[in-house]
């Protein structure tokens, strides 16, 4: 039986840890985006796993591997017994995912970066056309966006 294949959860648990080596200084941008490009489009652990060959701690935090005899009974259902409580409580669950502000932000650069203006005037219009100064901050906004999205491989 070949490898398994990965779901999203486990690309963006590479990426969160790519991205800590990134802000760490261990990877260059370059071969960041060329590691978050394998990661993205990665199929197999085995793909994700090569990314950190040469890296210390972090890695991904992938879930255990559950051995699969291939047999299904009949009605879906397991014939093993579900684990005792404090078995299920103890099991290597996925930790939850959360990224950091920027790389989200970064994610949606290009977009954020194109409402800019309209999100300027209309905040010139709310505040009753008395802050010109408003529309300043809109190459200010796309400036940040655009570092962001670039720190971030977006």
């Amino acid at each position: 039986m070949g490898e398994l294949r990965i779901g999203n959860r486990e690309r963006e648990l590479a990426m969160a840890a790519l991205d800590e080596h990134l802000r760490e200084g261990r990877l260059e941008p370059g071969e960041y985006a060329e590691r978050s490009a394998v990661a993205s489009t990665a199929r197999f652990r085995s793909e994700l796993d090569g990314l950190f060959d040469d890296l210390p701690a972090p890695h991904p935090a992938f879930p255990r591997s559950v051995p699969d005899d291939g047999s299904v009974p009949v009605g879906g259902r397991s014939a093993a017994p579900p684990p005792p409580p404090a078995a299920a409580a103890a099991r290597d669950d996925l930790p939850e995912l959360v990224a950091p502000i920027g790389a989200r932000l970064g994610r949606h650069a290009g977009l954020l970066s194109a409402l800019a203006p309209a999100i300027a005037l209309v905040l010139f219009l709310v505040t009753g056309l008395r802050f010109p100064q408003i529309f300043l901050l809109v190459p200010v906004a796309i400036g940040v966006l655009a570092y962001l999205g670039h720190r971030h491989g977006g």
